[in-house]
């Protein structure tokens, strides 16, 4: 199976006439892993559960992982000639496995589908209640099953995600943790973990969540935990002549002439200035090196904007280690440049001055979590980087953490516009962001996508194909050539 076919009226009346979907295939490419998720998403969409589809879509992807995982030790080890059930022979082939399988995925791929070997996906609704199963024809061995079930039997005792990283990542180094992640995230949307089971028979291995709708709770996503608001209201006002410049330029009669005199004191808010005149979006002919020549071409409402973003990186930079501000403010001007070609590329002329700025401050939210939260931030960076899930995804098991509610936190503190509150808030969900300011949000998130091509940051994206599809980049060759074009405008 290469791709999947099933349409979306059909996945309707499947799910209407509780009647299975099911799914088969030996060596599910990431291509069909998404398509798979997709189902999942489409299925509860049509339920009115689209807001638990992120957190599913990494149980489902988790499961479906595992289970080829399973099949791919069986053919190694007959491969390798060993005896599965002996355990001298699994010793031996378990130290073995994860260094020469994974170097040889290809072979072993084809080795699988040769031997038949497969995993089933498999959606079905009765009585109120979502029924995933995934199945593999590998029956799981006794200590295999242990393993999990010991897994399983601490992620019921865990209130918070920092203390299942502390104690799985101390005891296991991080094996099985995918495991615990599942019954964090069915905790933390209300169902119990007695709604997840593995099962077998002869030959076959299935994992099962039943998901009852009407115990499906949905997090509140604007909860900000009390350590966090704590932590926003200890950062730092703006500098004073910040704060002086953004209150000349709420004034109708503002003296341009004061303001750049006061502008020009500041080497690094000069240069900031500049920066922005030279964005695709104002950029002239002759590059602008001239600091009342910037001002003119930005605009008192433009300059407004970025005097307030700089204020908020200033005030960051007074509280939060140089060189998490340094790595912070290098990515989000990469989006702030590339969603200025972008508006120009597409002629969204209207969206300039937002679409620079948004992507200047679209991830200040993340300083706050990292401050607050260092390790375990970076533990769970690896974790996505590594199963090439979005970040904020496990991010919302961090009790009152989630970085895009608490940059719209820091926006409004720092008295921001209510269109920049906006893009912080919904830069990870363009689809769901209110009607006046959807456009603009999904062209920063096709600028996202695009730095994330550029830098090789392996980023992961929950809307990509749809971002895609909206700015007619389906083919692979469109994508390509605008990622090229704006790749050399940006040097």
């Amino acid at each position: 199976m290469e791709n999947i076919t099933i349409s979306d009226n059909e996945i309707k009346y499947y799910i209407d006439k509780g009647k299975p979907i099911v799914f088969k295939d030996s060596k599910i490419s990431r291509e069909l892993e998404d398509g798979l998720v997709d189902v999942l998403a489409k299925i509860l969409s049509h339920l009115g559960k689209e807001k638990i589809s992120d957190s599913l879509g990494y149980c489902l992807r988790e499961l479906i992982n595992n289970s080829k995982k399973a099949n791919l030790k069986r053919v190694f080890f007959l491969d390798q000639n060993l005896d599965i059930n002996d355990k001298t022979h699994y010793d031996k082939g378990m130290s073995l496995f994860k260094e020469k399988a994974f170097s040889n995925l290809d072979y072993y791929l084809d080795l699988m589908e040769e031997k038949e070997y497969y995993v089933q996906t498999y959606y079905r609704m009765l009585k109120n209640c979502l029924n995933i199963i995934i199945s593999n024809n590998a029956q799981i061995l006794p200590q295999e099953l242990e393993r999990i079930n010991q897994k399983i039997s601490k992620a019921k005792i865990f209130n918070s995600v920092e203390e299942a990283m502390r104690l799985v990542f101390d005891d296991t180094e991080g094996a099985g943790f995918g495991i615990v992640i599942i019954i964090l995230i069915l905790k933390k949307i209300g169902i119990s973990d007695k709604n997840f089971a593995i099962a077998t028979e002869k030959g076959f291995t299935h994992t099962r969540i039943a998901i009852p709708l009407d115990l499906v709770t949905e997090e509140d996503e604007n909860f900000i935990g009390d350590s966090l608001i704590d932590e926003i209201n200890s950062i730092p006002q703006f500098p004073d002549h910040i704060l002086t410049l953004s209150k000349m330029l709420s004034h109708k009669d503002v003296n341009i002439k004061e303001v750049t005199d006061i502008i020009k004191k500041d080497p690094a808010l000069t240069m900031d200035i500049l920066k922005m005149a030279n964005s695709a979006h104002y950029r002239r002919l002759n590059k602008i090196e001239r600091v009342d020549l910037a001002i003119s071409i930005i605009g008192i409402r433009g300059l407004k904007s970025l005097i307030d973003t700089i204020g908020a990186k200033k005030s960051l930079e007074q509280k939060y280690a140089n060189e998490e501000m340094q790595a912070l403010w290098s990515h989000s001007s990469n989006v702030a440049a590339v969603s200025s070609i972008l508006c120009e590329n597409f002629r969204l002329l209207d969206f300039g001055e937002y679409a620079y700025i948004g992507g200047l401050l679209h991830d200040i939210g993340k300083i706050v979590i990292k401050g607050l939260r260092s390790d375990t931030v970076d533990k769970l960076l690896e974790i996505c980087k590594d199963k090439k899930i979005p970040a904020i995804v496990i991010e919302k098991l961090l009790e009152g953490t989630n970085h895009p509610v608490i940059g719209a936190k820091m926006a409004e503190k720092w008295q921001l516009t209510d269109t920049i509150v906006k893009i912080i808030r919904y830069h990870h969900n363009p689809l769901g962001a209110p009607e006046e300011v959807r456009k603009l949000l999904e062209l920063i998130y096709l600028a996202h996508i695009i730095v994330d091509e550029i830098f090789k940051t392996e980023a992961v994206f929950e809307f990509k194909d749809e971002i895609l599809e909206i700015y007619n980049l389906n083919s692979n060759d469109k994508y390509k050539e605008l990622t090229l074009y704006v790749k050399n405008k940006m040097r």
